[in-house]
């Protein structure tokens, strides 16, 4: 089963301001553990937890198996295409902005480009990650299935019980948008709509179709051969959307 969800980067300067920014994001959830090289997240003992750590390798998104074994999805180098749409913020902006705000993660997740991975790597991928973990298709569609924190009797059988917190959930992406890599961090803020917005004016992050209402996303000015972004998610009463009903009810699990 699943028990990590891994992401590791480069000791250096670049990665100490985002250490430093996930450090200062993450403050105030209960469930973050959080230590100058390393940060979990985990909010209860169901697997996953989701670790931010940095060492002495290139950026990987490792996921960690058990038994010492891993799997890596960032083992394709991106082809660097600058989209001129997408203005990225300093680091250490947006961590002056965002400090305080932050109540929860409800998901990490990547974004696969197609250029990079074809169909068939993604269909296989999708398997191997069905075998190992509460893996569901979307529920509206879209190729962005998502790996709700399980139990491993839950892993073996289903997800009935909807009361416990699982997050952070993960979010697998097959991307027709862009070459870049990207890794994303959907977090809940205690802030309107038009408080983000005045955080984040126009032409300082976007929008997707039909998620309008729900978070805008910045990205970070961070490297050219990979984007981070953070879906800044207006405050909200919570729904089967964070509980993983909605996922499990409808959007089925693929095995």
């Amino acid at each position: 089963m699943l028990e990590k969800i891994e992401y590791i980067f480069p000791n250096n300067k670049i990665n100490t301001q985002l250490f430093d920014l996930f450090a200062t994001l993450f403050e105030i959830i209960p469930y973050a553990t959080i230590d100058t090289k390393e940060i979990n997240l985990i909010s209860s003992s169901l697997m996953p937890k989701t670790v931010f750590r940095m060492d002495d390798t290139t950026t990987v998104l490792q996921l960690d198996i058990g038994n010492s074994k891993y799997l890596n999805l960032l083992n394709k180098n991106s082809t660097y295409s600058e989209d001129e749409t997408i203005t990225k913020l300093p680091i250490q902006d947006v961590k002056k902005r965002l400090k305080g705000h932050i109540k929860r993660v409800d998901h990490t997740g990547i974004n696969l480009p197609s250029s990079l991975y074809s169909k068939k790597d993604w269909n296989t991928l999708l398997k191997y990650l069905a075998s190992i973990s509460n893996l569901y298709n979307y529920p509206t569609g879209e190729p962005w299935p998502f790996l709700i924190p399980s139990t491993t009797d839950e892993n073996l059988n289903e997800i009935n019980n909807f009361t416990i917190l699982r997050e952070p959930r993960f979010e697998i992406v097959y991307d027709d948008y862009t070459n870049i890599v990207t890794i994303q961090i959907d977090i809940e803020t205690d802030l309107s709509k038009s408080e983000v917005e005045t955080l984040f004016p126009k032409g300082q992050g976007t929008y997707f179709n039909s998620l309008e209402n729900i978070f805008k996303t910045v990205y970070l000015d961070y490297t050219n051969y990979i984007n981070i972004r953070l879906d800044i998610r207006f405050a909200c009463s919570h729904s089967d959307f964070e509980s993983g009903e909605w996922f499990v009810s409808q959007g089925k699990r693929i095995k």
